[in-house]
């Protein structure tokens, strides 16, 4: 008869057959790589030309980023490229000039005009471009884009044709109308460019300009100032981390610095908040004042106490003394002198004897009722060692007081 098979073996002989399956099932599969995109990282979201930054590390090119005005009070070295990407409307007349002498000895800036030119004024508000004699204007709503007739040498249809073939449904890479083409001097083919498809510039001065247009207008200007030069974009969004990949956007950007060794990337050229520029001028003056200010609300600042549950020792010992001396006179049978100060309060200057003093007493008695001879008693009898004569003739004393 044949022995049972033990539930045990049972359960190894059904897990070797599922690992064997699996192995199997493992050796003969298909693998396929899929690419999975995670999003952004936190240090991309906080910057958003942290592509451009790592981009042009590749070429050995540093990109330093600075955020307020004091990089214009100490400029760099003509040698390094200055790329300002935000307003200059605080920006002063000596540090516009400055920036124009740095370029005129060899400096490369790049900029981004963002005030666009009002109907009515002298001025933009961007100091600095209205030095160079640029100026931004924006379409308006009523204004259309011819994007879809060609011009005589073709170029809107090419933008179309370069547009369709390399957006592919990818609108963040910009639409037909904004793009441009650049022609560089040392390139063999045109660099295709998606800038602004509303703002365009204008240029009003007599240096010698290089500009790239699209089909709103002129996009860029590359003026030569002296030794160096200015590059004037409609818009940097060409250079963000969504669209850095995008068309030659990344190729200009290298171009532009390749030659140089740094690039200066300041962001905010705002002026700062008054406490800023109070702590940065007058660091020591400010930390006086909070000491001063500090000091003065603990002197004059409610106090917290317990009130002492003991006497004043001082008061204490008089008021002993006090107690002494009459308690001694008392023994001695000079009681009469403890009534000396309440007698003079009620006679004043007046002498015991004179026809003015026993007329106060008549006005005395009747005024308390008291009898002429009580109230002689109480001004000059003799108490003894009586104590209730002495308490009698203190209550008729303060009486009479009370009546003057």
């Amino acid at each position: 008869m044949p022995k049972p098979v033990s539930s045990q073996v049972f359960a190894w002989v059904i897990f070797g057959v599922i690992a064997a399956t699996a192995s199997l099932s493992l050796y003969f599969a298909t693998w396929v790589e899929k690419t999975v995109d995670n999003g952004y990282t936190a240090e991309a979201l906080r910057h958003p030309y942290l592509a451009a930054e790592q981009f042009l590390a590749r070429f050995s090119v540093e990109v330093k980023a600075r955020d307020g005005l004091d990089l214009l009070d100490n400029l760099p070295p003509r040698e390094h490229t200055l790329l300002i990407a935000s307003s200059r409307r605080s920006l002063s007349e000596r540090r516009s000039q400055g920036l124009l002498q740095w370029v005129a000895g060899g400096g490369r800036l790049i900029l981004l005009a963002s005030e666009v030119w009002p109907d009515t004024a002298a001025g933009s508000g961007d100091r600095l471009l209205d030095d160079l004699e640029v100026q931004l204007f924006e379409l308006t709503d009523s204004e259309t884009l011819e994007t879809d007739t060609a011009d005589d040498d073709g170029v809107t249809r090419n933008l179309t044709e370069i547009a369709l073939d390399r957006l592919e449904g990818n609108r963040l890479c910009g639409i037909p109308a904004s793009l441009s083409q650049i022609s560089l001097p040392d390139q063999e083919q045109d660099l295709t460019v998606s800038l602004h498809n509303r703002r365009f510039l204008v240029y009003e001065g007599d240096l010698e300009v290089s500009y790239a247009e699209n089909a709103a207008g002129p996009q860029l200007l590359y003026l030569v100032v002296g030794e160096g030069a200015v590059v004037v974009f409609t818009t940097l969004n060409l250079w963000r981390n969504r669209i850095i990949g995008c068309h030659d956007h990344a190729h200009l950007l290298r171009w532009l610095v390749d030659d140089r060794p740094i690039l200066w990337w300041l962001y905010n050229t705002e002026m700062p908040p008054l406490y800023r520029l109070i702590w940065q001028r007058w660091p020591m003056v400010v930390m006086l004042s909070i000491v001063l200010t500090v000091l003065w609300v603990w002197r004059s600042g409610f106090r917290i106490t317990v009130r002492s549950t003991e006497r004043d020792p001082a008061r204490r010992e008089l008021m002993e003394h006090v107690e002494g001396v009459a308690r001694f006179l008392w023994q001695q049978g000079e009681a009469d002198s403890l009534l000396e100060a309440m007698r003079r309060s009620v006679l004043g200057s007046l002498p015991g004897n004179s026809a003015e003093a026993e007329k106060l007493i008549a006005e005395l008695s009747a005024r308390t009722g008291f009898s002429v001879e009580r109230i002689r008693w109480s001004l000059f009898g003799r108490v003894g060692k009586d104590t209730s004569s002495l308490v009698a003739a203190v209550r008729q004393l303060q009486t009479l007081r009370m009546h003057l």
